[in-house]
């Protein structure tokens, strides 16, 4: 029984063991996003934003808006010439935050992730799956917030692309997968107008959008901010990584099945 008006001894903290996490080690929040429809459009891209103190940039995006007295969603497709300061002050934010966004574009009429994987909700799960894989660093800890995407009940996302990034890895590395309305937070809509700035790039050098509107001028600021001058061959920064999706690499065992079997010698 401890003696009145003493302090308990304080407990000498503990080294983790193998088993056991320190508590500074390396955990993140990724938002997950998609820009265009992979069933019918020809450039398809997906995004990640990852924030390994996501309340931080968040909290200043809330009062961003109450500045600005912009209370909108975030989404790239209303983007006009009023509504741009609003838009290039959230860009300056996301770029100047502790942040990191990658991202995954498909343009199908050369590589096309449909075909390939047989329906667009799965290409979109494989998509994701190698976004996270090139996205999580070694040892880090992932919770990922998902858009929203419909896709028959049968198919369930986020159980799928988690155990499939953690088995890649051979360790856990996603903890959990989670879909929302992005109308929920800000962090799904910041995604979505980077993702959509990114792939507005490559739908502008195929003549499918202006060159010349609100939605071009964010577009070449965003690639400004984050000292790109164009993400078309893709690009590979500190803050920021866009690769383009050129198909997977067959499997050593479909690479064997793929190959003409040798002819046996004839008995003589």
């Amino acid at each position: 029984m401890p003696t009145a008006g003493r302090r308990p001894p304080r407990e000498k903290p503990k080294t983790p063991s193998k088993r056991e996490l320190a508590d500074d080690h390396p955990t993140a929040l990724a938002f997950l996003d998609e820009a265009g429809f992979i069933a019918r459009d020809r450039f398809f891209a997906v995004g990640c934003l990852k924030l390994p103190e996501p309340c931080i940039l968040l909290r200043k995006v809330q009062k961003l808006r109450d500045q600005m007295q912009r209370y909108h969603e975030i989404h790239f497709t209303d983007v006009t010439n009023r509504s741009v300061p609003f838009y290039e002050a959230v860009v300056d934010l996301v770029a100047e935050s502790d942040g990191s966004f990658s991202c995954f574009v498909a343009d199908r009429e050369k590589h096309d992730p449909v075909a390939r994987f047989g329906s667009h909700w799965l290409a979109y799960e494989r998509l994701a799956k190698q976004l996270l894989l090139g996205t999580i660093r070694p040892r880090e800890l992932l919770v990922v917030l998902a858009d929203n995407y419909s896709a028959p009940d049968s198919v369930v996302f986020e159980r799928d692309v988690r155990t499939a990034v953690n088995k890649r890895l051979g360790r856990l590395g996603v903890v959990s997968v989670c879909r929302l309305d992005s109308k929920s937070t800000d962090g799904l809509q910041i995604v979505d107008l980077l993702t959509s700035a990114v792939a507005f790039e490559f739908r502008q050098a195929a003549g499918m959008a202006a060159q010349t509107n609100a939605k071009a001028n964010l577009a070449e600021y965003v690639r400004a901010k984050y000292g790109v001058t164009s993400c078309l061959t893709g690009c590979k920064e500190e803050r920021i990584n866009v690769a383009l999706y050129k198909g997977e690499r067959p499997s050593r065992r479909q690479s064997a099945r793929s190959k003409p079997k040798a002819k046996s010698a004839p008995r003589r």
